[in-house]
């Protein structure tokens, strides 16, 4: 795709007056490699299955459509007054800082289209608030599917007579996260009419369950952004309590955040096996790299590693006399060596240190 083809995206969408506004509001010069190829298919109200990474815009690429769709129907119906049964639109993700990052991009989407109401469902809030907020009919709702069932079986909420667009945000995780038979749940009141969104930053079995579930002869997106300038590095520091140390280091796996070969380290030999049967639970392979191991398993272990056997080493954050204790100075050197041999492959560092 050519930069001009980019560049031009948004003006040459039919988007309606207030979201051009909204979007030159929130900064979007120009549409996002994922948005530039989802946002045509999706306002045409073909099934969308895109495949892009976290960060990419595509929140964006299926909350346009969403708002597309809603402010047509409203300028159609102008001067008339139709009672909506339920929401026109509902958007799954798998946690509530997610329902709240979605929630706030509607927010901004709809700056000057204050007709569209928005409802972000999520367990931070009493059962009956809720139930109060969805009596108001909201014209799209962001939940968790665990709360969004919720409420459908308390009846605080109607889906058949009203959902056109259904939207599954960050997907490969929503089955990973348990819900799946809250999605087979949700599907069920679904009208069998129904546009569906997916999207999600990897394609696998989780992904082909979910298709099978709700979507029809979807048109598959497989996108990559370009990669940024070689040589730039940019760290990050991420605050969390020891209790969600596990779960973020799987996420960042299972999203792709983390490509290439990874080493984890924390700072206790028990924490190594404890991670390393954490990640297998999710068929993630890791080996593990402390100094109780054997001088020959350490060494086949970077080897392994080397060669792609496994791509995720779990080892002890120790300082160099500690973890070459009881080696000799030729064991130490060779190990060194190992670890340095494969400069050309890919390669990060993941430090979880204060495990």
């Amino acid at each position: 795709m050519s930069c001009a083809s980019v560049q031009e995206g948004f003006d040459r969408l039919p988007l309606d007056d207030r979201l051009r506004k909204a979007v030159a509001h929130v900064g979007w010069s120009s549409p996002s490699l994922v948005q530039a190829k989802a946002l045509p298919l999706a306002m045409q109200g073909k099934d969308v299955l895109c495949r892009a990474r976290t960060g990419s815009g595509k929140t964006g690429a299926y909350a346009l459509p969403i708002l597309q769709k809603i402010l047509d129907f409203q300028t159609f119906n102008s001067g008339t007054k139709m009672e909506r049964k339920g929401p026109s639109a509902v958007v799954l993700v798998p946690t509530r800082e997610l329902v709240e990052q979605v929630r706030q991009v509607f927010a901004d989407l709809t700056h000057f289209a204050p007709s569209v109401s928005v409802a972000a469902i999520t367990a931070d809030a009493s059962v009956a608030a809720q139930k109060s907020l969805l009596a108001s009919r909201p014209h799209i709702v962001i939940a968790t599917p665990a709360r969004l069932n919720q409420h459908i079986k308390l009846g605080n909420v109607r889906l058949r007579e009203s959902v056109e667009v259904l939207a599954l945000d960050e997907a490969d995780l929503l089955l990973s996260f348990g819900f799946e038979e809250d999605i087979k749940a949700i599907a069920g009141e679904l009208p069998n009419i129904c546009q569906t969104l997916l999207m999600s930053a990897t394609l696998g079995e989780d992904i082909d369950k979910l298709k099978a579930l709700v979507m029809h002869n979807p048109v598959t997106l497989k996108l990559e952004e370009e990669e940024g300038k070689e040589g730039v590095l940019t760290q990050f520091s991420l605050r969390c309590s020891d209790h969600d140390k596990f779960l973020i280091a799987y996420v960042l796996l299972k999203l792709g955040i983390l490509t290439g070969k990874v080493l984890f380290f924390v700072n206790k030999v028990d924490r190594c096996y404890e991670l390393k049967l954490f990640l297998e639970q999710f068929s993630i392979r890791a080996a593990v790299l402390n100094s109780e191991l054997p001088h020959n398993s350490r060494a086949s272990i970077i080897q392994g590693f080397n060669r792609g056997v496994f791509n995720y080493v779990i080892a002890t954050d120790e300082s160099a006399n500690e973890f070459n204790k009881g080696k000799n100075a030729d064991e130490a050197e060779e190990e060194e060596e190992l670890l340095n041999s494969d400069e050309d492959e890919d390669e990060e560092e993941v430090n979880f240190s204060n495990m």
